[in-house]
């Protein structure tokens, strides 16, 4: 391997460098990892090729837009710039919906702000009955989850549409307050698309149209599932609206609140 390389990394302040140069040199040069433990010797094409793509590395891009991809719940999704990237704690809204469906059942549920497609496609994938309604409006996300829907041979059962009623409305909503995004690491504020993250002064504003949205096309008994950004959220959405009862958290690697669940009983 490139010493070079892996030190441009690590002096970077990126965890892992060894690591994510394999997975760079791998995904991009399209080596089998297994060779760069062999001391494998780069041509002059791929010794350019890698000096850009670790500046761009090195200058906070992040690492699945390199690659192109990011597993979620085990799967491999295609990533790319303007779609947010897919996360481990926005697996915790699987587990929620395996909670609260059986696995042969058949229901309908839009994924609201779908992005790269990662929550309706593991969903359908999970479940093997379920039809998916997805919304999206930003065109960029838009084009990585209709790719995805073909890698998985999904197309039949999903549309980009919001729908006239449905028993599950689940998503990771923009949810961040807008003071706080000066905040985040650089790999996220400076590349990710503000609109997925950006919530509103206080990070409520799509929580309060998902619980319209839900009271509007919900059946009775449907259930609305919520990715949650902070203890504050998770204490105001427990109780927001009488006409959605309480049922669940869950929680991260971290025990946060990562997720709820409520149930519409209008």
């Amino acid at each position: 391997m490139d010493k070079n390389f892996i030190s441009r990394l690590k002096n970077s302040w990126i965890n892992n460098a060894e690591q994510e140069f394999k997975w760079l040199a791998s995904n991009v040069l399209k080596i089998p990892e297994y060779k760069l433990y062999l001391n494998y010797k780069f041509s002059e094409y791929e010794l350019n090729l890698l000096d850009q793509i670790i500046s761009r590395r090195e200058a906070g891009e992040p690492l699945q837009y390199i690659i192109g991809s990011s597993v979620f719940y085990g799967r491999e999704f295609l990533t790319g710039s303007g779609s947010l990237i897919p996360r481990q704690d926005t697996e915790t809204l699987i587990e929620a919906a395996k909670y609260i469906f059986k696995p042969e059942q058949e229901f309908k549920f839009l994924d609201f702000g779908t992005g790269t497609g990662c929550i309706a496609i593991t969903l359908l994938l999970e479940f093997q009955n379920a039809k998916c309604f997805m919304a999206e409006i930003s065109e960029e996300a838009k084009f990585y989850a209709e790719k995805n829907l073909l890698k998985f041979n999904l197309k039949s059962r999903s549309e980009f549409l919001i729908p006239d009623e449905c028993d599950l409305i689940i998503s990771n909503p923009p949810y961040i307050p807008t003071d706080e995004i000066k905040l985040l690491n650089k790999s996220v504020k400076d590349y990710e698309p503000l609109r997925a993250l950006d919530g509103g002064h206080d990070g409520m504003k799509f929580y309060k149209y998902l619980f319209e949205l839900g009271n509007k096309i919900l059946n009775r008994d449907g259930f609305l599932i919520l990715e949650i950004g902070n203890n504050y959220q998770a204490e105001i959405l427990k109780s927001y609206d009488e006409n959605f009862k309480f049922v669940k958290y869950f929680y991260d690697g971290s025990n946060f609140p990562r997720c709820i669940i409520l149930k519409h009983e209008a």
